[in-house]
């Protein structure tokens, strides 16, 4: 069995370099040729009956002759590519590529593309895939070329390559390639400019510069005469000298306003497709009510059970939005009810947290159980249920006991997402001069 077994990983390793060989050395058009001569090659087997032998000839002379250019050595060219570190879902970002000669002589037709990626570049459209550039001495060229994923989550883009190409364009060298590199998608969201809270103000152990990691857990208000057994790094050196006797500075401790951002992410283990929209869109609600709190004074702490328990903490210089954004582009749904892990947690941080807010994808009683235990302890809660149709459980009535409860269908957040993309786009173009309908075919910018 040993030899079958080398044999099988022999013939991957030959589909694969063939395959690569294919995607990276043939261009578009050569890949367009080479199919034209199969299919008439096939066609014109029987040279008596008919006459397409004529036609592959004519389809296959150019890939032969551009065989020859195709064995020159890569190109001595450097390559600056701007890659972009995020993405976001369904929006289009551009790369910019320059490509300049050290030689004085020119570098000819050169082409440039993504090489094949396989697997891992699955939901990603590069537009244009390939385009062609030609180099003179002293000189450079540049590109544009776009990326767009269709979905949120964690991608590696292929690589970047430049090789030199025959005049027809058909085949290149082996090319001058950019490593790949690693990007995440984040979710799509919109923008909240208002946001009905409910908020409070609670004593936090170590106070705000604990939470900016900064200094003491107090704030500094003046001054007092030294008593026994105040700790000497509180004395103030300059009024001690200005008095001539010991004087420490004083401190009252700190009272704000700690929020908590849950989210719900359990979907049974084959989740019908509006349940699984359902799911995007609670992400996408989070994550906009996240770049709410990032422009407040609070400090907020999210959690979500995936597969694992996410816990990022934000706000008064403790982290930034993209923090929260890398955490939700990779987050996938759990298949157990994640309450009870989330409820531990909880526990240790409930004394602290002024308010929780909730994104819930159904109103069932392990839900609402778990939401009444943290109203129970002097928590505010403001909930968000995010789906289609009625839920399992009236949620209504809850509104006077939980505190408010607002309810989003998928189809009304994809509707404020477009709206919002929309703006963003029109402000964009409006920034840029370019009349919408003056606007080049094929051209994007990130909203």
């Amino acid at each position: 069995m040993a030899p079958k077994r080398s044999l099988t990983l022999e013939s991957s390793h030959l589909v694969r370099a063939a395959l690569r060989l294919y995607h990276e050395r043939l261009t578009a058009r050569g890949r367009y040729v080479l199919w034209l001569s199969l299919i008439v090659g096939f066609v014109g087997l029987d040279t008596d009956q008919t006459l397409a032998y004529i036609l592959f000839a004519i389809a296959a002379g150019p890939l032969l002759v551009a065989l020859v250019p195709a064995l020159r050595p890569r190109p001595r060219v450097p390559v600056e590519v701007d890659l972009p570190a995020r993405l976001t879902a369904r929006r289009t970002v551009g790369v910019r590529l320059k490509v300049s000669t050290v030689t004085t002589r020119p570098s000819g037709s050169l082409v440039a593309g993504w090489g094949w990626g396989g697997r891992e570049s699955g939901g990603l459209h590069f537009e244009p895939s390939e385009c062609f550039l030609d180099c003179q001495p002293g000189r450079s060229d540049e590109a544009q070329l776009e990326i767009r994923a269709e979905r949120r989550g964690r991608f590696v883009l292929p690589p970047l390559g430049v090789g030199r190409t025959d005049p027809l364009g058909l085949l290149s060298t082996a090319r001058v390639s950019e490593p790949s590199k690693v990007v995440l998608a984040y979710p799509r969201f919109f923008t909240l400019d208002d946001l009905d809270l409910p908020v409070g103000r609670r004593y936090q152990p170590g106070g705000i510069p604990l939470a900016s990691n900064l200094g003491d857990s107090t704030e500094f208000v003046g001054t007092r005469d030294f008593r026994e057994g105040d700790p000497l790094r509180r004395i103030h050196w300059r009024s001690w000298a200005r008095r001539g006797k010991p004087v420490v500075k004083e401190y009252h401790e700190e009272y704000f306003s700690r929020v908590a951002l849950l989210l719900d992410t359990y979907l049974r283990r084959r989740p019908r497709p509006v349940e699984r929209e359902s799911f995007e869109a609670a992400i996408s609600v989070l994550a906009a009510v996240a770049d709410h709190m990032s422009r407040s004074e609070e400090v907020v702490d999210i959690f979500a059970a995936g597969p694992d328990l996410y816990e990022v903490s934000a706000g008064r210089s403790l982290g930034y939005l993209d923090n929260v954004l890398d955490v939700l582009a990779c987050l996938e749904p759990c298949h157990e009810p994640p309450f009870e892990v989330l409820a531990p947690r909880l526990d240790e941080r409930l004394s602290r947290l002024t308010t929780v807010i909730a994104v819930v994808l159904d109103w069932d009683e392990r839900r609402e159980a778990f939401l009444r235990r943290i109203r129970s302890m002097g928590v505010a809660v403001r909930t968000f249920v995010v789906h289609e149709g009625p839920t399992r459980l009236p949620f209504e009535v809850m509104g006077d006991v939980l505190g408010p409860i607002t309810r989003f269908s998928p189809s009304e957040i994809e509707s404020r997402l477009q709206a919002a993309e929309a703006a963003s786009m029109a402000a964009a173009e409006t920034r840029s001069g370019v009349p919408p309908v003056l606007r080049p075919a094929g051209a994007g910018g990130r909203p």
